[in-house]
């Protein structure tokens, strides 16, 4: 295998995005709980959760099936993609501006936030390149990761979530293609739900939907794209662990996807695939991460 083949630098790019995510998360995630914004719920009740978040997953899916079938109009998905920034990233901000709640009261935390959100939407459509989408994408990821970890538990929500959607994402890319067509339709639209890693620092000023479009065709050279789902699902799980074993487990999970993430990477770069599910190799080695973190801190 040559070096050239492996694309090390592409691959170190695509590691400090994903981990840009997961700190931000984690940051998130150890502020919502500081502060009282969030609490991590009993032990009790723990398969009642996890049945509900699969309910609501689904429902998700569905609902976006639904608006790449019929929302044809870019303005139309790009409020529906605004909205999910939105979610995230004013999440991110009010847990950062609590910190200064000495100086802020609830209202005005509230109504900064707000603003700050609506202002990275707002870059996000007037610039549309690689830095903007990124940055939007960082925020709204981690924003939800961070409260949905703060709501779930390691066990048995959160591994047993990470396995069912494993055995999903494999299913959905390489037999029912479902994952695949909704990453093109996406493609299409020019507003993937995804970071987009380039392999030259010069192309992070590119403009998303040529890059997107170029990327459908094949035509968009060595850029990498990673889905939100592969990025909130390590995070929120990273937060769950703090949460309840302490930061040497939540480190271990990130360390854990990263390695998940370098054997994606070798799939991608040197075995040729186009498309691989992401999560299941990201997952597996987070949960062993979690795992030896517990046995041995």
């Amino acid at each position: 295998m040559a070096i050239r083949d492996f694309k090390p630098m592409l691959l170190t790019y695509e590691s400090l995005m994903f981990l840009c995510v997961q700190f931000i998360a984690l940051g998130t995630g150890v502020l919502l709980l500081k502060t009282g914004q969030a609490q991590l719920p009993p032990i009790e009740g723990g398969f009642w959760r996890l049945g509900q978040f699969l309910v609501a997953f689904l429902v998700a899916l569905v609902v976006i099936v639904l608006l790449l079938k019929y929302l044809k109009t870019p303005i139309s998905f790009g409020l529906f993609f605004a909205f999910l920034i939105f979610i995230g990233s004013q999440t991110v901000f009010a847990a950062l501006l609590s910190v200064s709640s000495n100086m802020l009261n609830d209202l005005s935390i509230l109504i900064l936030s707000i603003a700050l959100a609506i202002g990275i939407i707002a870059l996000r459509w007037w610039k549309p390149n690689l830095i903007t989408h990124n940055i939007a994408i960082f925020l709204g990821v981690a924003g939800v990761a961070a409260l949905l970890g703060t709501s779930l538990r390691p066990w048995p929500e959160i591994i047993i979530l990470l396995i069912a959607l494993s055995i999903y994402d494999f299913i959905a890319v390489f037999k029912t293609k479902t994952m695949v067509s909704m990453f093109k339709q996406l493609l299409k639209r020019g507003a993937p739900l995804a970071i987009i890693v380039p392999e030259s620092p010069y192309q992070f000023t590119a403009n998303v939907h040529k890059v997107s479009k170029a990327k459908l065709k094949g035509t968009g050279g060595k850029v990498l794209m990673l889905g939100t789902g592969d990025l909130a699902f390590p995070a929120l799980f990273a937060v769950s662990a703090y949460a309840t074993a302490g930061l040497p487990a939540a480190l271990a999970i990130m360390a854990g996807s990263v390695v998940g993430l370098v054997f994606n990477h070798y799939l991608l770069m040197v075995k040729k695939f186009r498309f691989i599910p992401a999560l299941p190799f990201i997952a597996a080695f987070s949960i062993v991460g979690y795992v030896l973190a517990i046995l041995l801190f």
